[in-house]
């Protein structure tokens, strides 16, 4: 029933609010900025220190690192407003059964809600209290506003879809938990796989040789450590998007 219930949502679901469609766009418009800025930097940088490998291999590795944590963040972001969203559908829940009128209820909830959908809950209020939709950045929120239509229109009993949903977002919390579990063992290849050109290096110099002085002196080195260095950034990125694929 549950499993009706949301798919009955799923097909409710309005088209991308402009909001969304806007920010995209934003997003889009810094990026065409940005990067030339940064290949410029770069290009710059390569005339000014007269070692354009060096220079080409270090902006990969940095803009890799800034990648991954940037990645992480946002998962880390994202976990964290799925696991408030979840407290606050629990809160909403309990009032409705209770016999709550909606912004009442909502109200409540609020009080109780983490700051990680504070802001979401304050925009979904004020879509409850006017009618005027605000995109949420908390996909479930999105979902919440639709249910709320779903009960409107079809005279389906809200507390039953809020706690649909919920039971949704639970499922996946654990779903996610079990999956981070099993992939602990990939990640730590991967990450054992970026560092073993690091153990290469000073396996050489512990033979005698100076790979650091060759790779860093130009001509063939050059190319080798920039060569290197992208295939090993490429590698990085790729194993990061399988692991967050089979994550999902």
């Amino acid at each position: 029933m549950n499993g009706l219930l949301l798919l009955a949502g799923a097909v409710a679901c309005p088209p991308p609010a402009p909001f969304q469609r806007v920010s995209a766009r934003a997003f889009r418009v810094r990026a065409a900025v940005a990067i030339p800025v940064v290949v410029g930097a770069v290009v710059l940088a390569a005339l000014v220190f007269d070692r354009a490998s060096l220079v080409i291999a270090g902006a990969c590795a940095a803009a890799t690192v800034v990648w991954v944590v940037d990645t992480r963040r946002r998962s880390r972001a994202s976990e964290r407003r799925s696991d408030a969203a979840a407290v606050f559908l629990g809160h909403l829940g309990t009032n409705v059964e209770a016999g709550a009128p909606l912004l009442d209820a909502l109200a409540r909830a609020a009080e109780h809600a983490p700051p990680a959908v504070a802001r979401d809950v304050a925009h979904l209020i004020h879509h409850v209290g006017s009618g005027v939709a605000v995109a949420p950045e908390t996909p479930e929120f999105a979902r919440i506003g639709t249910l709320f239509s779903l009960a409107a229109t079809r005279g389906v009993p809200l507390s039953r879809l809020v706690a649909a949903a919920r039971d949704d977002i639970d499922h996946t919390r654990r779903h996610r938990a079990t999956t981070n579990a099993a992939l602990a063992g990939p990640r730590t290849t991967a990450v054992v796989l970026a560092l073993l050109p690091l153990a290469g290096l000073l396996m050489g110099a512990a033979m005698g040789a100076n790979p650091v002085a060759f790779l860093t002196g130009g001509g063939l080195g050059g190319v080798l450590l920039t060569l290197g260095t992208a295939l090993v950034c490429a590698g990085v990125v790729v194993s990061q998007r399988i692991i967050e694929g089979a994550a999902t």
